[in-house]
């Protein structure tokens, strides 16, 4: 076993193929992209017909079912409300729009 005086010759104890994998696995993790990619949307605070009940509505989703589901799940986890998903719209209850746009943003969103 050869002797490293530091780490930056590590890379030499590693065969081709283990190098090759390491960089398919930091590859993919670049490559890995934002829910939101640019993508606009409408966050606001719905009253309306709700019994004075303040509604958070994420409105101009454009994601396939299964992600929209999945981003509604993580935001009624994130923010400890109920909510719902139709068509291209996520209603969380309570007022939650500050933090929603802020995770919105964070996620690739452009935020109205």
């Amino acid at each position: 076993m050869a002797k490293l005086n530091d780490l930056s010759q590590l890379s030499r104890l590693l065969s081709s193929e283990q190098k090759e994998v390491l960089a398919n696995e930091q590859a993919s993790r670049a490559a890995k992209r934002l829910i939101g990619e640019g993508q606009e949307v409408r966050v606001l605070l719905d009253r309306k017909a709700r019994r004075g009940k303040a509604v958070t509505v994420i409105e101009g989703l454009r994601l396939s079912t299964e992600m929209r589901d999945k981003l509604a799940q993580t935001l009624k986890q994130k923010f400890s409300a109920g909510g719902t998903a139709i068509q291209d719209t996520i209603e969380l209850q309570g007022d939650h729009v500050a933090r929603v746009k802020e995770y919105l943003i964070q996620n690739g969103f452009t935020v109205k």
